[in-house]
């Protein structure tokens, strides 16, 4: 890898990225952040998702510092459309990306999110679902790697395959 090298996970809510970011940065020596962890820190609790805005510009100035200190970043949130992945690539076009995806059914998903603290309305995740776009061909170009895992069962995420 380069100077540094940010890390995106993509995926819906419930899939198991949140449990395998942590390891993963762990494993490959990654700065983890999360945008959970920012609203944590805004309101106390990660409960509130209140001034969106300001909560995702401190997230990006805490990437970007971390790219000045050269420390690869995995980068924690769902970004289920090529919208989504896109902003990150436009927000931070002078660094190198990697892809993290992580698949899991919707009833999975949805049982997950049903067990959680931070429940997801029913109606967000089908928006969610509804929005999730697979890595197209054309999006592949602006990735160094693409890396795919799959959540079967709840007995852990497992690598599936390098798709790039």
């Amino acid at each position: 890898m380069g100077m540094a090298d940010l890390f995106l996970m993509t995926g819906p809510c419930g899939a198991g990225k949140t449990t395998l970011a942590t390891r993963l940065a762990k494993e490959r020596n990654l700065r983890y952040l999360s945008i959970e962890d920012f609203y944590a820190a805004f309101f106390g609790s990660d409960l509130i998702h209140e001034h969106r805005e300001q909560v995702w510009e401190a997230f990006s100035i805490a990437i970007r510092a971390a790219m000045e200190d050269k420390v690869d970043v995995l980068i924690d949130t769902n970004s289920p459309s090529r919208a989504d992945r896109d902003w990150f690539i436009k927000r931070f076009f002078d660094y190198k990306f990697h892809l993290i995806i992580v698949r899991a059914a919707k009833e999975l998903c949805l049982k997950n999110n049903r067990n959680r603290l931070r429940q997801i309305p029913k109606d967000e995740m089908e928006a969610m679902f509804k929005r999730l776009e697979p890595v197209s061909e054309d999006e592949m170009k602006n990735y160094e790697s693409i890396e795919l895992f799959e959540n079967l069962d709840n007995s852990g995420v497992k690598f599936v395959q390098k798709l790039k």
